[in-house]
Order: C-alpha cells, then sequence, then structure tokens
C-alpha cells in the first residue's frame, strides 16, 4: 500500500497510468481501521491495481479536490483520472465492482 502525501500524489495518482484506488482515511475514523485488512486482501488479488492511501484529516485540500467529505471514501483512478468512487465501509466484493467497473 503506498503511502500518499501531497508531494507524491500527482507523481503516483494522477500522472500514473493504470488504475490506482485510493482509501482516504484518518487515524481516529473506526471504520476506517476497519477497512485495512479488506484493502490488504484485494491488494493480494489485484496485483493490476496499484493501492494507496491518503490521510485525509493531514491532506483535507487533495480530499477536497476530489469530493471527499466523509471517510473512509475510495476513489478509483485509471489513467490519472477519477473513474469511480465509494463512501463507508463496505465489503471486499462491493470494491471488486468498482475495480471491475
Amino acid at each position: 500500500m503506498i503511502e500518499l502525501t501531497k508531494d507524491n500524489f500527482d507523481a503516483e495518482v494522477t500522472e500514473a497510468e493504470g488504475p490506482v484506488l485510493v482509501d482516504f482515511w484518518s487515524p481516529g475514523c473506526g471504520p476506517c481501521r476497519m477497512m485495512e485488512p479488506v484493502l490488504e486482501g484485494l491488494a493480494a488479488r489485484h496485483p493490476e491495481v496499484r493501492f494507496a492511501k491518503l490521510d485525509a484529516a493531514a491532506n483535507p485540500d487533495i480530499a477536497w479536490a476530489f469530493g471527499v467529505v466523509s471517510v473512509p471514501a475510495f476513489v478509483l483512478f485509471r489513467d490519472g483520472k477519477a473513474a469511480g468512487d465509494i463512501v463507508g465501509a463496505v465489503p471486499a466484493t462491493r470494491i471488486e465492482e468498482l475495480l471491475a467497473e
């Protein structure tokens, strides 16, 4: 899982080729913590997708730029452009549906 900051967000996400799933999370968010093992499992099953996470509390400008107002939120980027999103703690199958869209 790639740790994103304002310094590497563009290089790792908006300038990246292929799919990147960004987990917008916050350290004090219980549902965010519950999603960690789900995302780790998905990353192991989907090597074609890059998985990354951004602390939305520490980087609110980036979160707002992509319409993230609640965490956890998952935004799928394809070739640098936002292609879909999910808000809230969801089953792995729902994230897999997003990846397949």
